[in-house]
């Protein structure tokens, strides 16, 4: 009997059983609820589709019937309260297992689903819930979650607002449903139609809204079954906020796709004992996470843990350290299974047991994209030579797992294709046999915790304070973030640059914003260095810290 993937995704493998082709058969009305989700609840009913437990000793088990059941009756409720078609559903769920229900009740109505990090402080929801044109909102309680979506709502207009419990402005998100009906009228959706807006941090302006189509979950299949090596019977661990579109391809759709299970764990900040119990006792057979996680397990000794049941250890996020590599092995006796991604375009290279690994290398160009290296001229690099990663769209066909674009943006959306070019803004070295060395970002991006966090955006909290010129925001090498948050700052003329004019800095730009994008270091400098366009020199601090 063929694997149900199958129905949609087609795949060459050479004689050694490695994949080298692939292709995608699906009708232009494919639509995950209705096409996976649905058929899989009605195939496999009682077959575990995710084990959900809490940093306080709660426990939710859903089967995929229960997925395709409340997932239909959260879909009815959103209908009765008004919403159609085209209109935006915002999710601020933390890892709730509520969150996937809420998600394939959004994709199955053709709601325009955006998910986000739930410790945002209102400010920071109201310009995404402005942006997406947000005509509900579902959201967690915790980590003032609650307080600060009900003070965006009021802000921007949003007048449908769900929470997990209720509360003061809110309806109770489970009430709500219970009383909905189980079936529902399938509604017309298309492929080239918008499902998912992440907001993403950039070097200009404000965070940009990633837009999504009704094929993207398909494309995740390949991350799935070749670098977290999950299929029928496994059971996957991966982390990762709800908010961040890194959850689409570690612990959702491939993983469904696959009929593996999900083991999530909710927690506000990472517990690395809780984890690793939870891994053992559950058996889990897989886990996805960055190196900032693994080195926090490593810590703890992930040998003074049973870990015989786990079969597959992927890395992603950030650059992967070769010592924590060794340690790893060390401990547990595998290999980390590296990959390099984005959210504007999912996994684009990996290292797994299929495709194979080579030292120092990111991962092994997947079959579902024509990767490029690009010269600064224009023309695509040999093997061996430095460039930006590019994607191909052969024949002017966008390939499944790209971006649309930019919502509200065409000019952005322009700037990263060039008529057939999708720019990864990304600089790599591309072997004969298709394995990506990646160098680093061309544009500055900070990577913390695995977190992107733009520079202008720090910088430009800092510039509306009175005693700053200007300022330059960097990353930093640090052995737990991967890169922790510094900036260099320019006094205006006739402040004194002191301890105390550190602290109110420190203070008036971490009071602003979320948890990961705080400075953690600040230096004043007399001046910052410019190119002759004027602009900046993003680098000219690079060797100076350790």
């Amino acid at each position: 009997m063929a694997e149900f993937y199958t129905r949609f995704i087609k795949e060459t493998f050479d004689e050694s059983g490695r994949l080298i082709d692939c292709s995608y058969e699906y009708d232009e009305s494919f639509n995950y609820g209705y096409d996976v989700i649905d058929p899989l609840g009605e195939l496999y009913p009682d077959r575990l589709a995710m084990l959900w437990r809490n940093d306080r000793g709660e426990e939710a088990r859903l089967t995929f019937g229960d997925v395709k059941r409340l997932s239909t009756q959260a879909a009815n409720c959103f209908a009765a309260r008004g919403l159609k078609k085209g209109d935006a559903l915002m999710a601020v769920l933390r890892t709730h297992w509520e969150y996937w229900v809420v998600a394939v009740a959004a994709h199955k109505l053709g709601l325009l689903l955006s998910p986000v990090y739930y410790r945002f402080t209102a400010d920071e929801l109201a310009y995404r819930m402005e942006k997406a044109n947000v005509k509900a909102v579902v959201t967690c309680r915790e980590g003032g979650a609650a307080e600060n979506v009900l003070a965006a709502a009021k802000k921007t207009g949003v007048g449908i607002t769900f929470a997990l419990g209720g509360g003061e402005g809110f309806e109770d998100f489970h009430a709500a449903i219970a009383s909905q009906p189980e079936t529902m009228a399938r509604v017309a959706t298309r492929t080239d139609e918008p499902m998912l807006v992440y907001f993403t941090s950039g070097t200009t302006g404000q965070p940009k809204a990633v837009l999504h189509n009704q094929a993207f979950p398909l494309a995740n299949h390949y991350g799935s079954r070749y670098m977290q090596d999950v299929h029928d019977g496994s059971l996957h661990f991966a982390t990762g906020d709800t908010g961040w579109e890194v959850v689409s391809g570690t612990k959702f759709y491939g993983q469904w796709l696959h009929l593996g299970a999900l083991l999530v764990i909710d927690y506000d900040r990472f517990p690395p004992e809780l984890v690793l119990e939870t891994l053992s006792s559950c058996r889990a057979t897989g886990m996805m996470a960055q190196p900032t996680v693994y080195r926090m397990l490593t810590d703890v000794g992930m040998d003074q843990y049973d870990l015989s049941s786990m079969t597959n250890f992927a890395v992603g996020g950030e650059k992967l350290p070769p010592d924590l590599a060794a340690t790893v092995l060390a401990q547990t006796g595998h290999r980390l299974y590296e990959g390099y991604a984005q959210s504007e375009c999912g996994l684009v290279a990996a290292v797994s047991k299929n495709m194979g690994r080579k030292e120092g290398a990111v991962g092994k160009v997947m079959p579902k994209y024509h990767v490029e290296i690009l010269r600064e001229d224009g023309t695509f690099a040999p093997p061996g030579e430095e460039g930006e990663i590019v994607l191909v769209a052969d024949g002017g066909r966008r390939p499944e797992g790209v971006m649309m674009g930019f919502l509200g943006d065409p000019e952005a959306t322009a700037n990263l294709w060039d008529q057939d070019i999708f720019h990864t803004g990304d600089l790599a070295v591309m072997d004969e046999e298709g394995y990506l060395f990646y160098r680093g970002r061309s544009n500055g991006i900070i990577k913390t915790k695995g977190y992107r966090v733009s520079p202008v955006e720090i910088e430009a909290t800092l510039a509306a304070h009175p005693a700053v010129c200007e300022s330059l925001a960097v990353g930093v090498p640090d052995r737990d973030l991967g890169q922790r948050l510094k900036v260099y700052v320019v006094p205006v003329e006739g402040v004194a640059p002191d301890e105390a004019l550190k602290d109110e800095l420190l203070a008036f730009h971490n009071g602003k914003c979320a948890g990961f994008k705080k400075i953690r270091e600040l230096e004043f400098v007399a001046s910052l260095a410019r190119n002759p366009n004027g602009k900046i020199i993003r680098d000219q601090f690079k060797g100076r810290e350790g």
